[in-house]
């Protein structure tokens, strides 16, 4: 097998590989049939869950059980499920007997196995937020610039966009509004705008987008070398 190179495509790997294998042992557990959800239902659950996370517990990653029971009734309830409380009970329960992804930490206490995949994770959900627009994810990420746990869940946010949802389009007007309206600390914005750039290109943004954010960061490190 070989290894993709792009980050977001590796993780995207790293995590269907490993949703396959606990929704293999859950199927396998003797549970009520019926009650399996595939990958890409179990992504529509981890990955608000994970944003969420990353929100009320920046670069922590644990949060309290009845807490994150609350926040999976809410998830499930949007989704539809005719029981949420029974489906947010059976999916920890889950986690406490087939462990991957999303473990028990501690006593009455939550997080992914790594601080890595909740990035991953979270970067997803700002992603599906957009659902093709661009300005919930610009809202969103500019209200966390100059946030060090927050930087590479933006980084990955533009690489899922423009490489595994093939919208580069919608990737550019991301970076490119980091640019324009430079949120943050002075330069921060910028930045992050052209390290995205560097990490999804080729293809992950518009040649006009990198051409503007690039000319961005000159101006940024000319403002550096001779300021006002």
């Amino acid at each position: 097998m070989t290894l993709p190179e792009r980050r977001v495509q590796l993780y995207d790997q790293y995590v269907n590989t490993m949703l396959s294998t606990w929704n293999r042992a859950r199927s396998l557990s003797g549970r009520a049939p019926g009650r399996d959800i595939d990958e890409i239902q179990t992504v529509r659950i981890l990955a608000p869950l994970a944003l969420w996370m990353h929100e009320v517990s920046p670069g922590v990653g644990l949060v309290g059980r009845e807490d994150m029971r609350r926040k999976l009734e809410e998830l499930f309830h949007e989704r539809g499920d005719v029981s949420p409380h029974q489906a947010a009970r059976q999916f920890m329960q889950d986690v406490r007997e087939h462990a991957a992804l999303l473990l028990e930490r501690g006593p009455g206490e939550y997080g992914f196995i790594h601080l890595t995949f909740e990035e991953y994770l979270a970067a997803v959900a700002l992603a599906l937020m957009g659902q093709g627009d661009s300005k919930p994810i610009i809202e969103t990420l500019s209200r966390h610039v100059g946030e060090q746990a927050w930087r590479e869940v933006t980084l990955l946010t533009i690489g899922y966009l423009g490489i595994r949802q093939q919208l580069p389009k919608i990737a550019g007007e991301v970076v490119e509004s980091l640019v324009n309206e430079k949120p943050g600390p002075a330069g921060e914005a910028v930045v992050l705008a052209g390290d995205a750039v560097l990490d999804t290109w080729p293809g992950g943004v518009p040649l006009q987008s990198k051409e503007r954010v690039l000319q961005g960061v000159d101006r940024n490190h000319a403002g550096w070398r001779h300021p006002p």
